[in-house]
């Protein structure tokens, strides 16, 4: 349950970057945040976010089939990548390693 919060919590900061994004370049100050961004545009920062939010929930779902190991690993690595991208509001980042480490620690 825990690595389902997070995996749904990096999966909507990654739409809400994707949103922002294009609101920003309707706003005519996309070129300022490209920039700030060293060229990475809120889209592909969002689409990577989103996939590693998805990355979490097929851990998760792993976890709840059985294979806690697996499953456990894959949500330990892909809400640990999500820092780079925000972690899920930082949220998502710290209930994915407790969820995680919860699933490996059942094995």
């Amino acid at each position: 349950m825990v690595s389902t919060v997070s995996g749904i919590l990096i999966f909507l900061q990654g739409i809400l970057r994707v949103l922002r994004g294009q609101w920003a370049w309707e706003l005519g100050i996309g070129e300022f945040r490209r920039h700030s961004l060293s060229t990475l545009s809120f889209a592909v920062l969002g689409l990577g976010t989103m996939i590693l939010g998805v990355m979490v929930l097929i851990g998760a779902i792993l976890v709840f089939k059985g294979h806690e190991k697996e499953g456990a690993v894959t949500i330990l690595a892909f809400s640990t990548l999500s820092i780079f991208t925000g972690g899920g509001f930082l949220a998502g980042l710290i209930l994915g390693v407790v969820g995680g480490a919860m699933a490996l620690s059942k094995t």
